[in-house]
């Protein structure tokens, strides 16, 4: 399913960027109307660690982004050899499936 390197980065940086999103709506949520999130007991280490998860997804983001911007290279290479997906059809019986049989 993952084979390459660009099909990971993109699964990556998709679940980053999500990640991001909501670290950073639950920091907010935590500096600005904490009363709203109920069972926390200490809300400046909790607002702490969110933003410390929000750093760990930018930086998951990041290297994503590396990932996609070296794995386009490969791409490249790839579309240069000639063959579309490097699937090619054999040539032993051309004549295969234009005849009916009735």
């Amino acid at each position: 399913m993952c084979g390459d390197i660009g099909t990971t980065s993109k699964v990556c940086a998709f679940y980053s960027f999500t990640g991001i999103l909501f670290t950073a709506f639950v920091g907010i949520m935590l500096s600005t109307q904490p009363e709203f999130i109920t069972g926390i007991e200490n809300i400046s280490e909790a607002k702490s660690n969110a933003f410390g998860a929000m750093g760990m997804f930018l930086a998951t983001f990041a290297l994503s982004l590396i990932g996609l911007a070296r794995g386009s290279g490969a791409d490249e290479k790839e579309s240069d050899s000639g063959i579309d997906g490097g699937y090619q059809l054999s040539n032993v019986n051309p004549q295969y499936g234009s005849h009916r049989y009735d």
